[in-house]
């Protein structure tokens, strides 16, 4: 159990958004592979550059980068008309592309954690767990970055409302998980107990 009476401790760097709510990477490669695919998969370095707002030297350096990962294909356009053929960059199908499933990866653990003997507590610790990787963070710039649309009420430090739940068809389903679970996750950002009022649907109060 988390000790109480300690204090939050200001974080020293910000907590990126994408490393809560995206499993991609925000990197520069992964920008100009999400490029490529908004283009059919092919185009040069030129198109790619103009897409970006950067370089078409710094595009096709990305690109020459990413053929010699063996993500991307070059190769020269085929054309009738007199002049230079353009390098051409085709996206190779990735094992990683196509649908994604998390919603239902999310229902089946969820599930799973319903059914042990004390779901609450199986939660809390399991939001706990996740959330140790936070803690000293500011719990309000976490809380907003997972997608709760947190406020402070100026009458009542401490207490913050949850405007928004981005789990809310599972929080609805099986709020004795996804409730405690959420508490967990904050008691391990601020270090100590704290209480939750929940009303799945409807907005949820947290007095950290």
């Amino acid at each position: 159990m988390i000790a109480g009476g300690s204090s939050q401790q200001p974080a020293s760097d910000p907590i990126p958004s994408h490393r809560l709510t995206d499993p991609g990477a925000d990197s520069a490669a992964e920008r100009v592979v999400e490029a490529l695919r908004r283009r059919g998969g092919m185009a040069s370095a030129p198109e790619i550059g103009h897409d970006l707002g950067i370089h078409s030297s710094t595009a096709r350096f990305h690109l020459n980068h990413l053929v010699t990962a063996g993500r991307v294909q070059a190769g020269r356009e085929n054309r009738a008309s007199r002049g230079r053929p353009r390098t051409l960059f085709t996206l190779v199908s990735e094992p990683t592309e196509g649908p994604r499933s998390y919603q239902l990866l999310a229902e089946v653990l969820v599930s799973h954690l319903s059914r042990q003997p004390d779901p609450a507590r199986a939660a809390v610790e399991a939001g706990r767990q996740w959330g140790r990787r936070f803690a000293g963070h500011d719990v309000v710039s976490l809380l907003e970055g997972i997608g709760f649309a947190p406020s402070t009420d100026q009458q009542r430090p401490g207490r913050i409302a949850l405007g928004h739940c981005p789990f809310i068809d599972l929080a609805v389903e099986h709020p004795e998980v996804v409730c405690p679970l959420h508490r967990g996750v904050v008691e391990a950002v601020v270090g100590h107990q704290v209480r939750l009022e929940a009303h799945p649907g409807s907005t949820c109060f947290v007095t950290a």
